[in-house]
C-alpha cells in the first residue's frame, strides 16, 4: 500500500467510534447467495471486521487479511470475536494465511473495495494470489458449490480523481471489470453473474459492481 492511502486508513481507524461504525455489511447478501452456511470464507482487505464478523455471525466460517495494522487493532476493538480470525497481508502478494487451519484452502474468497488501490500492472498478481487461497475443486461439487470468488469493485467518476488519487488522497485506479473476466478466465474461473449499484452515485460519485466468478466442476 502506498504512503497516502495508507495515511488515510490509519486516520480513519483512529477517528472510527463504535457509534460512527456501521454494523450492516453490503456484501453479506452476496456471499449468502452465493454460497452455503458454514462455508470457509476469507475477506481480501478485512478493513474494521465488519464482513468478517457478519459472516461469522451469519454462519460462515470466515478470516480475513487487512495490510494497515490500525485497521487490524481496529477490527479486534470493535469484533473481539475475530480474534485469530485475522492476520496482516497485502495484495498483490497474499503468501497463504490460515494454511494451518485450512491446509486445502478456502470455498471462497471476498475482496471488496481493495483492488481500486493498485496500480492496473499489479492487477494480475493480485488476482493470481486470491485464486491460490481457493480450494480445489472436488468430485462431489455441484456448479453451486464450486469455489468462488466475489470482488466488489467500485468505479469513481474520474472528475473527482486528480493525478489518480480520490478527494481523500488514497490511490485510486477504475480498473475494467472485463479484464478482470479475462485475467480469471486464465485462471480457471469464469463469470457467474454481474450487479450494478448506483446507489452511491449521487452522493460519493461512485458506482459499484460486484462480480461472482466460479471454479467450475
Amino acid at each position: 500500500m502506498d504512503t497516502g492511502t495508507a495515511d488515510y486508513y490509519r486516520r480513519y481507524a483512529q477517528s472510527l467510534t463504535d457509534s460512527s461504525e456501521s454494523s450492516r455489511s453490503a456484501m453479506l447478501p452476496h456471499i449468502e447467495r452465493a454460497l452455503s452456511p458454514g462455508a470457509s470464507v476469507l475477506d481480501v482487505g478485512a478493513g474494521s471486521g465488519r464482513d468478517v464478523a457478519a459472516m461469522l455471525r451469519g454462519g460462515f466460517d470466515a478470516f480475513g487479511v487487512e495490510p494497515s495494522a490500525d485497521m487490524l487493532a481496529t477490527a479486534l476493538h470493535f469484533h473481539p470475536a475475530l480474534e485469530g480470525r485475522l492476520e496482516q497481508a497485502m495484495l498483490p502478494g497474499l503468501g497463504r494465511p490460515f494454511s494451518e487451519r485450512l491446509p486445502g484452502g478456502f470455498d471462497a474468497v471476498v475482496c471488496s473495495a481493495v483492488l481500486m488501490h493498485l496500480e492496473p500492472a499489479e492487477i494480475p498478481q493480485a488476482l493470481e494470489a486470491m485464486v491460490e487461497q481457493l480450494r480445489a475443486v472436488m468430485s462431489d461439487d455441484v456448479e453451486a458449490t464450486s469455489p468462488a470468488l466475489l470482488i466488489s469493485l467500485p468505479f469513481l467518476d474520474p472528475c473527482r480523481l486528480i493525478a489518480q488519487r480520490d478527494e481523500d488522497g488514497r490511490r485510486f485506479h477504475n480498473h475494467d471489470a472485463d479484464q478482470l473476466r479475462d485475467h480469471l478466465a486464465t485462471f480457471g474461473l469464469s463469470l457467474e453473474r454481474s450487479i450494478d449499484s448506483d446507489a452511491a452515485f449521487v452522493t460519493a460519485g461512485t458506482l459499484w459492481k460486484t462480480i461472482v466468478f466460479r471454479r467450475r466442476p
